[in-house]
């Protein structure tokens, strides 16, 4: 089904449009990594009995999972081969070692705005497409420097920065996407295509005719499945709630390690079936945990695994996931949930998350006609600064930052159709 109109404000962001393949992975990828010689991914044995596990976290069948696994015989006492009894690092961190937000927010200065203001007078002056915005074409000298600090922040330290003092309504639609494209091309210069439509801004925004419960409900723990670095514009904030929640997946895997080993068994086996909505293959399999050169990497979507009826309803035929790998699933929410962070957002913050080793979630959020909750997301790609990825990943990043078979879209307006959003953020894709 070809995708509606694209509505934008400026040719500045000039789009086309084109069917949607029916192909979850285009022809050049497939090539590429010879896929079509290796059928590993969707030829896994699947004995175990499936669970009846949801999008909603359970926490009684949880504990019952719990139970059941803990009067059972042959659980594994110690960690997989080759990984690590205790990770280590600025990663490694919980609730109780941010006590201020200035460790991790940076407000800009008015020599930061001003800089800011010249790169953008400057970069229009250039008769650049919009999607060109880069560190070249949008110069920030002084403020730069401190952006690289808070990209290795991301990269090599705690895992998240945000930047505070961006002012929405000073801008028309064009120049804000302009300024925090310019901004956020300092923590990763490469953005990716969010679907397979190839949607390169996608907005996390309610859905005119969507039903509230998909935004009265509290979201579990996830990451966005395919990017090293997670960045969200906040255009404008819900009349309530709504707070964006981070843990570190590395202090999970602590906790795991120390308590429940077996699980980090779960959690690294190649047998996870991710959904792929009606293309083709209907499913690929992989694992949700790698422990890949010196790096803990955390990858995955519960609406990927498990579905999310009625806005993602799980394609029929599919394997579900195995008793032990529910109750794996909702250990990494539950022990996330007892370190999370939640940094307080303001209008204009741009957050950045490393996407690889941290975990986020939100809260439950009501709008009302003068306040709704309205993100902008870009998947970044930082070539240098990005963890080595095992296979698995590596082709799941080149179907996001290297498939040119796919057009890329820029929305930077929630495209409309008789006054309705046709297109939002969902989990991942």
């Amino acid at each position: 089904m070809a995708p509606a109109a694209i509505h934008t404000a400026t040719d500045l962001f000039a789009v086309t449009t084109t069917d949607v393949p029916h192909d979850y992975y285009s022809q050049g990828l497939r090539k590429r990594f010879l896929m079509d010689a290796i059928k590993s991914a969707n030829s896994v044995p699947r004995s175990a009995p499936a669970s009846d596990i949801g999008y909603d976290v359970d926490e009684e069948a949880f504990n019952r999972r719990v139970k059941a696994s803990l009067a059972s015989n042959g659980l594994p006492k110690t960690v997989p081969e080759g990984w690590p009894t205790r990770l280590e690092g600025p990663l490694v961190w919980s609730t109780s070692d941010f006590q201020n937000e200035t460790e991790y927010v940076y407000h800009l200065t008015d020599a930061d705005k001003a800089e800011i203001q010249d790169a953008l007078e400057l970069f229009k002056t250039m008769g650049k497409d919009g999607t060109e915005v880069s560190q070249q074409a949008f110069p920030l000298d002084k403020l730069g420097s401190v952006l690289e600090g808070l990209r290795n922040d991301v990269y090599e330290g705690r895992g998240f920065a945000i930047v505070r003092g961006i002012d929405p309504d000073a801008y028309s639609i064009e120049d804000l996407t302009v300024v925090y494209l310019g901004i956020s091309s300092y923590i990763g210069e490469r953005r990716g295509k969010q679907d397979q439509r190839g949607s390169m801004l996608m907005h996390v925004i309610r859905h005119n005719d969507q039903r509230d419960d998909q935004y009265s409900e509290t979201k579990p723990f996830h990451t966005d499945t395919v990017t090293d670095c997670l960045c969200l514009f906040t255009q404008s904030l819900a009349e309530c709630g709504g707070c964006s929640c981070v843990a570190s997946a590395y202090t999970v895997y602590n906790e795991l390690a120390a308590t429940r080993p077996d699980l980090l068994h779960v959690l690294a086996e190649p047998n996870w079936p991710f959904d792929t909505y009606g293309r083709n293959p209907p499913y690929y399999s992989r694992a949700l945990m790698y422990y890949h050169n010196g790096k803990l990497i955390t990858s995955f979507s519960r609406r990927l695994l498990v579905g999310h009826p009625p806005f993602s309803t799980r394609t029929p035929g599919i394997p579900c996931l195995t008793e032990r790998q529910a109750e794996a699933l909702d250990a990494v929410h539950f022990i996330a949930k007892r370190h999370e962070i939640k940094p307080r957002m303001f209008r204009g913050d741009l957050r950045f998350v490393n996407n690889m080793g941290l975990l986020h979630r939100r809260e439950a959020f009501e709008n009302s006609e003068s306040n709704a909750r309205h993100l902008v997301r870009l998947w970044l790609n930082n070539p240098t600064m990005c963890w080595k990825l095992p296979r698995e990943l590596s082709i799941a990043w080149a179907r996001v930052f290297d498939d040119e078979d796919r057009d890329a879209h820029w929305d930077i307006e929630p495209p409309r159709k008789d006054g309705k959003i046709l297109r939002v953020a969902g989990s991942c894709d």
